[in-house]
Protein backbone atom coordinates (compact mmCIF):
# COMPACT_ATOMS: atom_id res chain seq x y z
CA UNK A 1 0.00 0.00 0.00
CA UNK A 2 1.12 3.89 -0.98
CA UNK A 3 1.83 5.66 2.11
CA UNK A 4 0.06 9.21 2.02
CA UNK A 5 0.07 11.95 4.24
CA UNK A 6 -3.61 12.75 3.26
CA UNK A 7 -5.95 9.64 2.67
CA UNK A 8 -9.17 11.55 2.18
CA UNK A 9 -7.53 13.70 -0.76
CA UNK A 10 -5.65 10.38 -1.86
CA UNK A 11 -8.69 8.30 -2.20
CA UNK A 12 -10.62 10.82 -4.53
CA UNK A 13 -7.81 11.56 -6.39
CA UNK A 14 -7.45 7.97 -7.20
CA UNK A 15 -11.63 7.68 -7.99
CA UNK A 16 -11.35 10.31 -10.02
CA UNK A 17 -8.80 8.79 -12.14
CA UNK A 18 -10.55 5.75 -12.37
CA UNK A 19 -13.48 7.58 -13.52
CA UNK A 20 -11.83 9.69 -15.91
CA UNK A 21 -10.24 6.38 -17.31
CA UNK A 22 -13.26 4.75 -17.69
CA UNK A 23 -15.18 7.14 -19.24
CA UNK A 24 -12.35 7.37 -22.48
CA UNK A 25 -12.40 4.06 -22.61
CA UNK A 26 -15.99 3.49 -22.56
CA UNK A 27 -16.36 5.71 -25.67
CA UNK A 28 -13.39 5.08 -27.62
CA UNK A 29 -14.09 2.08 -29.93
CA UNK A 30 -17.37 4.52 -31.15
CA UNK A 31 -15.05 7.22 -31.66
CA UNK A 32 -12.78 5.12 -33.43
CA UNK A 33 -14.96 3.43 -35.48
CA UNK A 34 -15.78 7.01 -37.40
CA UNK A 35 -12.53 7.44 -38.04
CA UNK A 36 -11.60 9.83 -35.05
CA UNK A 37 -8.88 9.26 -32.14
CA UNK A 38 -9.28 10.54 -28.86
CA UNK A 39 -6.63 10.94 -26.03
CA UNK A 40 -5.69 12.91 -23.30
CA UNK A 41 -4.06 15.70 -24.87
CA UNK A 42 -2.14 19.72 -24.01
CA UNK A 43 -3.50 22.29 -26.09
CA UNK A 44 -2.18 25.92 -26.46
CA UNK A 45 -4.71 28.98 -26.63
CA UNK A 46 -3.57 32.03 -28.74
CA UNK A 47 -1.95 33.64 -25.77
CA UNK A 48 0.36 30.71 -25.34
CA UNK A 49 -1.59 29.17 -22.66
CA UNK A 50 -1.74 25.45 -22.15
CA UNK A 51 -4.38 23.34 -21.01
CA UNK A 52 -4.42 19.82 -19.96
CA UNK A 53 -7.60 18.45 -21.11
CA UNK A 54 -8.59 14.50 -20.24
CA UNK A 55 -9.91 13.70 -23.63
CA UNK A 56 -9.40 15.54 -26.97
CA UNK A 57 -11.31 13.84 -30.31
CA UNK A 58 -9.33 14.64 -33.32
CA UNK A 59 -10.02 14.10 -36.56
CA UNK A 60 -8.20 12.56 -39.55
CA UNK A 61 -5.30 15.82 -39.87
CA UNK A 62 -5.69 15.99 -36.10
CA UNK A 63 -7.62 18.80 -35.18
CA UNK A 64 -9.24 18.87 -32.32
CA UNK A 65 -13.41 18.51 -32.50
CA UNK A 66 -14.67 17.49 -28.86
CA UNK A 67 -13.01 18.14 -25.33
CA UNK A 68 -14.51 16.26 -22.65
CA UNK A 69 -13.22 16.60 -19.23
CA UNK A 70 -14.01 15.09 -15.84
CA UNK A 71 -13.96 16.65 -12.28
CA UNK A 72 -14.64 14.99 -9.31
CA UNK A 73 -15.19 17.31 -6.10
CA UNK A 74 -16.44 16.20 -2.31
CA UNK A 75 -17.14 19.74 -1.15
CA UNK A 76 -19.17 22.45 -3.08
CA UNK A 77 -16.87 25.13 -1.48
CA UNK A 78 -14.83 24.16 -4.59
CA UNK A 79 -17.02 24.69 -6.83
CA UNK A 80 -16.17 27.66 -8.08
CA UNK A 81 -12.67 27.17 -8.92
CA UNK A 82 -12.66 24.05 -11.26
CA UNK A 83 -16.21 25.44 -12.72
CA UNK A 84 -14.41 28.25 -13.17
CA UNK A 85 -11.06 26.39 -14.82
CA UNK A 86 -13.21 25.01 -16.77
CA UNK A 87 -15.27 27.95 -18.33
CA UNK A 88 -11.84 29.71 -18.98
CA UNK A 89 -9.95 26.56 -20.57
CA UNK A 90 -12.83 25.47 -22.97
CA UNK A 91 -13.68 28.93 -24.20
CA UNK A 92 -10.31 29.88 -24.57
CA UNK A 93 -9.45 26.65 -26.70
CA UNK A 94 -12.72 27.06 -28.68
CA UNK A 95 -11.86 30.47 -29.51
CA UNK A 96 -8.59 29.43 -30.53
CA UNK A 97 -9.47 26.56 -32.56
CA UNK A 98 -12.75 26.48 -34.39
CA UNK A 99 -12.71 23.18 -35.40
CA UNK A 100 -14.05 22.28 -31.74
CA UNK A 101 -17.62 21.59 -31.88
CA UNK A 102 -18.72 20.53 -28.58
CA UNK A 103 -17.35 20.41 -25.01
CA UNK A 104 -18.70 18.86 -22.44
CA UNK A 105 -18.21 18.12 -18.66
CA UNK A 106 -18.72 15.03 -16.38
CA UNK A 107 -19.10 16.43 -13.00
CA UNK A 108 -19.03 13.87 -10.31
CA UNK A 109 -19.64 14.58 -6.64
CA UNK A 110 -20.92 17.23 -5.12
CA UNK A 111 -21.86 20.23 -7.21
CA UNK A 112 -24.04 23.27 -6.92
CA UNK A 113 -26.72 24.35 -8.93
CA UNK A 114 -25.12 28.27 -9.67
CA UNK A 115 -21.89 26.25 -10.74
CA UNK A 116 -23.65 23.87 -13.16
CA UNK A 117 -25.12 26.91 -14.43
CA UNK A 118 -22.35 29.09 -14.97
CA UNK A 119 -21.02 25.99 -17.10
CA UNK A 120 -23.94 25.89 -19.44
CA UNK A 121 -23.65 29.46 -19.76
CA UNK A 122 -20.28 29.10 -21.53
CA UNK A 123 -21.79 26.74 -23.57
CA UNK A 124 -20.31 23.47 -21.65
CA UNK A 125 -22.41 20.64 -22.01
CA UNK A 126 -22.89 18.82 -18.39
CA UNK A 127 -23.40 15.32 -17.39
CA UNK A 128 -23.31 14.58 -13.50
CA UNK A 129 -22.47 11.85 -12.08
CA UNK A 130 -24.14 11.98 -8.18
CA UNK A 131 -22.28 11.78 -5.03
CA UNK A 132 -24.96 9.68 -3.45
CA UNK A 133 -24.04 7.19 -6.61
CA UNK A 134 -20.40 7.34 -6.00
CA UNK A 135 -20.63 6.33 -2.29
CA UNK A 136 -22.79 3.14 -3.03
CA UNK A 137 -20.85 2.29 -5.25
CA UNK A 138 -17.46 2.02 -3.75
CA UNK A 139 -19.64 0.65 -0.41
CA UNK A 140 -20.39 -2.54 -2.74
CA UNK A 141 -16.66 -2.53 -2.76
CA UNK A 142 -15.94 -2.72 0.91
CA UNK A 143 -14.79 0.96 0.34
CA UNK A 144 -16.93 4.14 2.80
CA UNK A 145 -17.25 7.06 0.64
CA UNK A 146 -18.75 9.56 2.98
CA UNK A 147 -17.36 10.50 6.22
CA UNK A 148 -17.47 14.42 8.06
CA UNK A 149 -15.03 16.94 7.09
CA UNK A 150 -12.68 16.28 10.64
CA UNK A 151 -12.67 12.54 10.27
CA UNK A 152 -9.30 11.14 9.86
CA UNK A 153 -9.64 7.19 10.44
CA UNK A 154 -12.56 6.21 8.01
CA UNK A 155 -10.77 7.88 5.13
CA UNK A 156 -7.49 6.09 6.28
CA UNK A 157 -9.61 2.91 6.28
CA UNK A 158 -10.63 3.53 3.18
CA UNK A 159 -7.81 4.02 1.51
CA UNK A 160 -6.42 1.09 3.04
CA UNK A 161 -9.86 -0.89 1.84
CA UNK A 162 -9.28 0.91 -2.11
CA UNK A 163 -5.04 -0.15 -1.89
CA UNK A 164 -6.58 -3.75 -1.48
CA UNK A 165 -8.43 -3.92 -4.46
CA UNK A 166 -6.38 -5.99 -7.17
CA UNK A 167 -6.03 -4.54 -10.78
CA UNK A 168 -9.44 -6.39 -12.10
CA UNK A 169 -11.44 -5.35 -9.27
CA UNK A 170 -10.33 -1.81 -9.52
CA UNK A 171 -11.34 -2.40 -13.17
CA UNK A 172 -14.91 -3.43 -12.23
CA UNK A 173 -14.81 -0.41 -9.63
CA UNK A 174 -14.72 1.66 -12.37
CA UNK A 175 -17.09 0.10 -14.76
CA UNK A 176 -19.83 0.39 -11.74
CA UNK A 177 -18.86 3.96 -10.88
CA UNK A 178 -19.56 4.88 -14.60
CA UNK A 179 -22.06 2.67 -16.25
CA UNK A 180 -25.24 4.71 -15.75
CA UNK A 181 -23.64 7.68 -17.75
CA UNK A 182 -21.86 5.79 -20.33
CA UNK A 183 -25.13 6.00 -23.23
CA UNK A 184 -25.14 9.81 -22.04
CA UNK A 185 -21.78 10.12 -23.41
CA UNK A 186 -22.01 8.43 -26.41
CA UNK A 187 -25.11 9.82 -27.84
CA UNK A 188 -23.85 13.31 -26.85
CA UNK A 189 -20.70 12.55 -29.08
CA UNK A 190 -21.81 10.29 -31.69
CA UNK A 191 -24.67 13.02 -32.34
CA UNK A 192 -21.81 15.20 -32.86
CA UNK A 193 -19.61 13.24 -34.75
CA UNK A 194 -22.08 12.19 -37.38
CA UNK A 195 -23.69 15.58 -38.15
CA UNK A 196 -22.70 16.55 -41.49
CA UNK A 197 -21.38 20.08 -41.34
CA UNK A 198 -23.67 21.21 -44.31
CA UNK A 199 -26.61 20.14 -42.26
CA UNK A 200 -25.19 22.75 -39.10
CA UNK A 201 -27.28 25.63 -40.18
CA UNK A 202 -30.29 23.95 -39.90
CA UNK A 203 -29.66 24.07 -36.13
CA UNK A 204 -28.45 27.14 -35.23
CA UNK A 205 -30.63 28.72 -32.11
CA UNK A 206 -28.33 31.57 -31.42
CA UNK A 207 -25.10 33.50 -32.94
CA UNK A 208 -22.61 35.43 -30.95
CA UNK A 209 -20.35 37.84 -32.00
CA UNK A 210 -17.41 38.82 -29.54
CA UNK A 211 -16.25 42.43 -30.83
CA UNK A 212 -12.45 43.60 -29.38
CA UNK A 213 -11.35 47.13 -29.63
CA UNK A 214 -7.89 48.20 -29.76
CA UNK A 215 -8.62 49.33 -26.26
CA UNK A 216 -8.89 45.96 -25.15
CA UNK A 217 -12.76 46.29 -24.79
CA UNK A 218 -14.87 43.11 -25.31
CA UNK A 219 -18.25 43.37 -26.32
CA UNK A 220 -20.26 40.29 -26.78
CA UNK A 221 -23.53 40.33 -28.87
CA UNK A 222 -25.83 37.48 -29.10
CA UNK A 223 -28.63 37.32 -32.27
CA UNK A 224 -31.19 34.64 -32.83
CA UNK A 225 -30.07 33.34 -36.74
CA UNK A 226 -27.37 34.37 -38.96
CA UNK A 227 -28.64 36.27 -40.61
CA UNK A 228 -29.28 38.63 -37.81
CA UNK A 229 -26.06 38.79 -36.94
CA UNK A 230 -25.10 39.77 -40.34
CA UNK A 231 -27.91 42.41 -40.93
CA UNK A 232 -26.09 43.39 -36.78
CA UNK A 233 -22.78 43.65 -38.48
CA UNK A 234 -23.63 46.39 -41.45
CA UNK A 235 -25.75 48.21 -38.78
CA UNK A 236 -22.25 48.81 -36.84
CA UNK A 237 -20.35 49.97 -39.60
CA UNK A 238 -22.73 51.98 -41.41
CA UNK A 239 -22.54 55.79 -41.85
CA UNK A 240 -24.96 57.10 -38.90
CA UNK A 241 -24.92 59.77 -36.63
CA UNK A 242 -24.72 57.13 -33.33
CA UNK A 243 -23.34 53.72 -34.85
CA UNK A 244 -22.77 52.81 -31.23
CA UNK A 245 -26.68 52.79 -30.49
CA UNK A 246 -26.41 49.07 -32.59
CA UNK A 247 -24.45 47.80 -28.82
CA UNK A 248 -26.82 48.94 -26.82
Amino acid sequence: MRKVTNAASALGEAIGKLIETSLIEGVREEVLSRGYTIESARLKNGSDNVYQIDAVVFDQENNPIILLESKYIRYKKHNRDKASWLCVAHYNLRKTYPTIRKSIAILAGNWSGPSKSLLHSFGVEVIELPFEHIVRTLASFGIIFEWDEKDRETPLRSWEAYCSLDENRKKWLAINLTESIQDKIKISLTDTLDTNLDDIQQSISEVEVLLRTNRGEMILQSYESVADSLQGLIRLVEDKPNPGDELS
